[in-house]
């Protein structure tokens, strides 16, 4: 049989993305959750970087844990919390990454509001080292670390730590050795 006269299997499946509910009647068992947002439901986010797993920058929540969307099949997210970079529960990090200019690009932007706001919420005041694991998973070519680290500091200073909250954009960045951070995605959770 020809590949033009097989049938591919579908579904219909119905995705909670952010708060709602988004019956898709036809997905292909093969689509990824990413392919089925972007291209179905079109929305912005998550960004579409590698599509292997690779770059970080399908970062969503899956039942409140970190899930690269390019990895996971759609029809294993239906009846799931799906939650992406635009549900307002990120609004907190997105404005820090927007403030410590986390990310100059844009790009990678989505994705840190999704692994920052995990991580504030797993542990409170998370160290450099602690904040350079945590955001280990995605890739970025034109931050310096030490923004990333500023992001956090901000995030953090606007759930209530005023201290760490007041950094000076002109000065110096809280641990900003001037490394670039090109960063390693590892499949699953960022730690």
């Amino acid at each position: 049989m020809t590949e033009s006269a097989m049938e591919w299997p579908a579904v219909g499946l119905t995705l909670r993305v952010d708060g709602h509910e988004y019956p898709v009647p036809q997905v292909w068992i093969g689509d990824s959750l990413l392919a089925v947002l972007r291209e179905r439901l079109d929305l912005d986010e998550p960004r579409d970087g590698c599509a292997v797993g690779e770059c970080g920058s399908c970062l969503v929540t899956l039942d409140g844990r970190p899930a690269a969307a390019c990895l996971v099949p759609a029809v294993a997210a239906a009846d799931r919390d799906v939650r992406t970079p635009q549900d307002a529960a990120f609004e907190t990090a997105r404005e820090a990454v927007a403030a410590a200019g986390a990310s100059p690009c844009g790009f990678c932007a989505p994705a840190l509001t999704v692994a920052i706001t995990h991580l504030l919420r797993r542990t409170a005041d998370p160290g450099p080292a602690a904040i350079r694991e945590a955001l280990a998973g995605i890739l970025c070519r034109c931050a310096e670390s030490g923004r990333w680290i500023e992001a956090v500091a901000r995030a953090r200073g606007a759930a209530g730590d005023d201290a760490d909250a007041d950094t000076d954009a002109s000065g110096p960045r809280p641990g900003d050795s001037g490394e670039i951070a090109m960063l390693v995605f590892e499949a699953g959770e960022p730690a």
